[in-house]
């Protein structure tokens, strides 16, 4: 579903354990513990990783793991 460079971005902002699995279906906030500072700094990494351009709204508007990543693979397209 999303690649590694997506999950170690993932995995340092969010401070997550290496032994945690992570799947598209976990809740950033409820789930991961990405507040508001943690998913803009993890849009701003992926942002710079990726080359892309992600929307003002996409804060806002995902809220899973694949929903991130989906935003991330629409923008590099």
């Amino acid at each position: 579903m999303f690649d590694d460079r997506f999950e170690t971005i993932l995995r340092s902002v969010a401070e997550l354990p290496d032994d945690l699995v992570i799947t598209g279906e976990q809740n950033l906030r409820n789930e991961l513990g990405v507040d508001s500072l943690k998913l803009m700094d993890l849009i701003v990494n992926l942002e710079g990783e990726y080359s892309v351009e992600l929307s003002d709204d996409v804060s806002a508007d995902v809220s899973t793991v694949e929903e991130l990543w989906l935003e991330v693979s629409r923008a590099a397209d």
